[in-house]
């Protein structure tokens, strides 16, 4: 294999030598031949063959020269097959040349050479010719616009794209067709929709192609606003506009986007009816992906029987299925591919195989299909590599993911971000850290979702040094001014407690999005400041943000833990105003904050109205219930859970233990318990140890409480212990005290409370002696009980410096 990549190597190094000399040959006999009769017309076009050809930077000013010297540098074909020759070999912009030799003052030629070199693929460089357009004075047009917009678009240059939309202005260019749609495009590259919703408003005399550029915008950029394109279509068949196809697949992905199956059936419809993108594989594929996008498999399923059946169609339907849980199916609709089909699979075909398996943590079935690509020899590219990265971190094979990462040949920021993310999941912070600096020594930039990994990752871990410097890092390489790391910023800030950190990220962003001010929300009410996340919820609306069902969610929690039912109440009138009374977590939100402000009548109602009651709803209802003390009711509430087929949770039977507990039910208490394991599979955590043994200790019961704690799962039963060691305490056993408290000293060694309670139980019993002991050995470890303090004197103190 080595020879003959060494062999292959030397010929195309000959080829490129030879093409190199007879280009030489054929520039000199141009040069010798000065007064041969060149510079006819008819010789235009050998030069304009001669400059397509030209490979080196030398060989480029010698032909120009010649073409100067024969006085045709300012011919209108070779002027913009210079240009291009010129921005190709990137010296361009170093010449200088576009404002001095070659082009004159006519504008159409101008353009001319602005529209070859931006379809050259060279954006950078037709900005440089819009400039020199300005610079000389000779004026702009709606094809200058157009082009230059659509350079900035390509560069994603907003402030270069403002600029030209100002110019366009003062030429009255901006009702222009053309430029419009281009300004549109623009802003909604850029995820501005609000100004391009202006700039399409702007537009006089709107055409198909207006119309298709602001739906296709909305297709783009995925939020609340999305759903103006099924307006903007409906206004358009009502002008009498012919609707194209590309104008179908915007709206398809708009529906998929949003899960509006009922628009896209309709856009389905109409497609078939005028007989638009018959056989099309591009549409039947967005079809296919948008019935995916709303889990109507059967119409995907459907759609792909009455199509061409091209893999592109099969592969927007596995990743559908594999998207929302449905991994088993994608795996079966896979072998239909492949044995009834015989549609030949891509590489994402394999991929979506692969993230089903993730899905799955089926390491099994991913090695199957590893094995299946080896058999077949199927060249694992990035995108294969990357998928099987990530499915055997997620099935916790490690090594085998860093083996295969190190044996890829080409390594991208996908690759590099999957690793990075598989070892911050698995724990692996150290490691994904040096893979982080691997990465930038081998010149693989990072970007946005490096970054963003990174974050969340240290958020969860609440570890604020690293998460430091990260942001140092952000800072470095110019992440900071994208909207969706400074988010993640606030967040990892809250995590870590540092809410004033988090409030200069807030405040120094530009432009907030509704995700800016939900993650400030819920920072400050992790931090404790209930009274700033209400005023927070009041001032984004005076920005004119609209709060979603998160927001309002936040908002309610805040109220609630201040104890304002005022405040309560408020936002229960913004659901009803904002129509999100159908919304069940928003209502269920509700429920708790009624019950925590002692309006039980008011959560009752609201649980009564529900048309769908989910668990999270019965377990807000009950949890209310429980806070007012009606614990007969928890356990009705209960049954009524349980007959009506709804699998409790581990939060539903802290809240019904708890009330077993303080109703006294040791019977019915030890029932569900015990039906935790043995009949909804929960396993017990130490929550519910914990009601377990307060309501045996009521009873009286502490051997069999200590005998429950000893039979546990539990890794951790200081906790647990600490509170059947009060209770051995309240009833005067000091055995079983003693006992207890030699166990928690070899477990909690620098708690000074287990120091004191179990001083405290020796000092019942009149043990003097053994308590002071117990005191001075905390005393020696240097262990000192901290004061007890109001929190409504922490409350008032806060207020005073404010």
């Amino acid at each position: 294999m080595l020879a003959i990549r060494v062999l292959s190597r030397n010929v195309a190094a000959r080829t490129d030598k030879i093409a190199a000399l007879k280009l030489s040959r054929r520039l000199s006999g141009f040069i010798a031949g000065a007064n041969s009769g060149y510079g006819r017309p008819c010789d235009v076009d050998k030069f304009a063959v001669l400059f397509q050809n030209c490979a080196d930077v030398r060989s480029l000013k010698k032909l120009h020269a010649r073409v100067l010297t024969l006085g045709l540098g300012r011919d209108v074909i070779l002027g913009p097959e210079i240009l291009i020759c010129y921005a190709s070999l990137g010296v361009l912009s170093k010449t200088g040349l576009c404002f001095e030799g070659f082009l004159n003052d006519d504008l159409a030629q101008w353009n001319s050479a602005m529209v070859d070199i931006f379809r050259a693929g060279y954006p950078e460089e037709a900005i440089l010719l819009y400039r020199g357009l300005k610079l000389r004075q000779i004026g702009l047009d709606e094809k200058t616009v157009t082009f230059g917009l659509k350079s900035c678009t390509e560069l994603r240059n907003l402030l270069l794209g403002k600029g030209m939309h100002a110019d366009s202005l003062k030429l009255g260019l901006s009702r222009d067709n053309f430029v419009g749609s281009s300004l549109v495009r623009l802003y909604s590259k850029l995820a501005r929709m609000d100004d391009s919703e202006k700039a399409f408003e702007e537009i006089l005399d709107k055409d198909t192609v207006s119309y298709t550029s602001m739906i296709t915008g909305y297709s783009e950029n995925m939020d609340s606003t999305s759903w103006n394109a099924f307006e903007i279509a409906s206004d358009m068949l009502w002008r009498n506009l012919e609707v194209s196809r590309v104008t179908l697949v915007s709206l398809l992905q708009v529906a998929g986007n949003l899960g509006a199956i009922r628009e896209g059936k309709s856009v389905h419809c109409y497609s078939i009816r005028r007989g638009i993108g018959v056989s099309d594989e591009v549409l039947e594929t967005s079809l296919v992906h948008m019935y995916s996008r709303c889990g109507a498999y059967q119409l995907a399923s459907a759609v792909l029987k009455n199509s061409m059946q091209s893999v592109a169609s099969w592969n927007a339907l596995l990743a559908g299925l594999a998207r929302t849980g449905q991994s088993g199916s994608a795996i079966h609709h896979f072998s239909v591919t492949l044995h009834e089909h015989k549609v030949i699979p891509d590489s994402v075909t394999y991929a979506n195989v692969i993230s089903a398996c993730a899905e799955l943590r089926n390491s099994g079935c991913a090695a199957s299909v590893h094995a299946y690509l080896i058999r077949r020899s199927i060249p694992l590219d990035v995108v294969l590599a990357t998928a099987l990265i990530k499915v055997y971190f997620k099935c916790t094979r490690i090594m085998r993911s860093r083996r295969l990462f190190d044996q890829m040949m080409a390594k991208d920021v996908v690759s590099y971000n999957a690793m990075i993310y598989g070892y911050l999941q698995s724990g692996m912070a150290n490691e994904a850290i040096s893979l982080l600096k691997e990465m930038m020594a081998e010149c693989v930039a990072p970007n946005s979702v490096t970054v963003r990994c990174l974050l969340v990752a240290i958020a969860d871990d609440k570890n604020f040094v690293r998460g430091r410097w990260i942001h140092g890092f952000a800072i470095r390489h110019g992440f900071c001014s994208d909207v969706d790391i400074a988010n993640q910023l606030i967040r990892m800030y809250s995590s870590c407690g540092k809410i004033a950190a988090a409030r200069i990220v807030f405040a120094s962003l530009e432009k907030k999005n509704l995700v800016s001010w939900t993650a400030m929300m819920m920072g400050c009410l992790s931090c404790g400041h209930g009274g700033e996340t209400v005023q927070l919820c009041q001032l984004m609306q005076q920005y004119g943000e609209k709060p979603d069902s998160v927001t309002v969610m936040t908002a309610a929690q805040a109220a609630s833990e201040l104890g304002h039912l005022k405040g309560v109440k408020q936002i229960h009138c913004f659901v009803y105003r904002a129509l999100l009374e159908k919304d069940t977590k928003t209502i269920n939100s509700l429920i708790t904050a009624y019950g925590k402000c002692g309006r039980l009548d008011l959560s009752v109602d609201l649980f009564l109205s529900l048309e769908h009651r989910n668990l999270d709803s019965w377990n807000s209802m009950i949890s209310a219930y429980g806070m007012h003390g009606f614990y007969l009711k928890v356990l009705e509430m209960f049954k009524l859970m349980e007959e009506g087929n709804i699998n409790p949770d581990g939060l539903t039977f802290s809240s019904v233990l708890s009330a077993c507990s303080h109703a006294g039910l040791v019977k019915e208490g030890l029932r569900i318990f015990q039906s935790m394991t043995s009949m909804y599979s929960v396993l017990p955590q130490e929550e519910h140890y914990g009601c377990i043994v307060d309501l045996l200790s009521r009873a009286g019961h502490l051997e069999e409480g200590y005998k429950l704690i000893k039979l546990s799962t539990l890794n951790d039963r200081s906790s647990v212990l600490c509170a059947l060691l009060s209770a051995c305490r309240n009833h005067g056993n000091t055995m079983l005290g003693q006992i207890i408290s030699n166990e928690l000293l070899e477990l909690e060694q620098q708690n000074p409370g287990t120091y004191a309670l179990i001083s405290e139980v020796f000092a019942q019993k009149g043990q003097w002696n053994k308590s002071a002991n117990i005191r001075n050995r905390a005393k020696e470890s240097g262990l000192r009980k901290l004061p007890g303090s109001s929190l409504i004197e922490s409350v008032e103190q806060a207020n005073n410096l404010r």
